[in-house]
């Protein structure tokens, strides 16, 4: 039984291709291929995604027996990839701008560069597995925390990888008769969360709870984070939502412009850069990944 670890903080614009979202993935085998092909319908499809102009949204943190709630508003531009996330709480922001990351005024002690993207990558992971950088698959089944379904799960990781994975591996868990995304299993291995990259912190979840429609998409605006011990009934970390979510907003460039004291997020620009090329994962290689993770259904 998995016992999961968590850093309980956690929480295209066009019809032309996007990076994030329109490629051609490399799929274990054809199970792989058609179970993705399944939770990209449940969600709404392509078409409405290379649709929209960019995600925007509130988001909500709460940690549980934590002191305060965290609120941010969070942009992504679906085309460039650019985005930002204000915190009014602290009149801090950070941002994204073509592989160049800052941060003005944040207070916390990890680096604010890690959080960009970060909630866009877990909500919008049916479409993500669609990049020309996605490994998906094999098939395996396995249950998610406080639940007895037992789900079909995809395993995701990525070539050419950007800030929208927070360390080596998604386990994507596709709810057996809807085919939406329930949750996700991952680790952490940013130098600025962990004490040793090569021993990344996890496995992590997020359970969603909640689907919301939004110009064609269904998206997951709540979820759950759990911690250690979860997968054999603990308490969750943290509970997150969004709301206020729009797609067809034009993305807001200005925000991007580092104010005077922004400081340069370097820790995680090398990070990102250094992960940025990854050998091509063959399906033999996921067959072979897939029988040493049976154990941890």
């Amino acid at each position: 039984m998995i016992r999961a670890l968590i850093l309980a903080f956690l929480v295209s614009g066009s019809a032309q291709a996007t990076p994030w979202f329109d490629g051609s993935p490399e799929f274990a085998d054809d199970a792989s291929h058609q179970l993705a092909a399944e939770m990209l319908a449940a969600h709404g499809g392509m078409q409405p995604m290379a649709e929209a102009k960019s995600l925007q949204f509130n988001f909500f943190t709460k940690l549980i027996g934590g002191p305060m709630p965290f609120y941010s508003f969070e942009a992504v531009d679906l085309d460039s990839g650019n985005a930002y996330i204000e915190w009014p709480f602290w009149e801090s922001r950070v941002a994204w701008k073509d592989g160049e990351l800052w941060s003005h005024q944040w207070p916390m002690p990890m680096p604010a560069g890690f959080f960009v993207r970060l909630t866009t990558s877990f909500i919008t992971l049916p479409w993500q597995i669609n990049a020309d950088s996605a490994n998906v698959g094999p098939v395996r089944t396995g249950l998610l925390p406080e639940d007895e379904t037992v789900y079909d799960i995809l395993r995701v990781t990525f070539d050419e990888r950007s800030p929208t994975i927070p360390g080596t591996f998604y386990d994507v868990y596709i709810d057996p008769e809807t085919r939406l995304m329930k949750g996700i299993r991952f680790d952490i291995n940013h130098p600025g969360m962990v004490a040793n990259p090569s021993q990344p912190l996890g496995p992590n979840f997020h359970v969603f709870a909640e689907y919301r429609q939004f110009d064609g998409l269904i998206l997951p605006t709540s979820y759950m984070s759990y911690g250690t011990g979860s997968a054999s009934g603990g308490a969750s970390n943290a509970y997150h939502f969004a709301w206020n979510v729009r797609l067809d907003e034009p993305f807001d460039s200005t925000k991007l412009t580092a104010p005077d004291g922004a400081v340069e997020d370097a820790v995680s620009m090398e990070w990102w850069e250094s992960q940025e090329y990854q050998p091509q994962v063959s399906a033999a290689a996921f067959k072979s990944m897939a029988n040493q993770l049976s154990g941890d259904k």
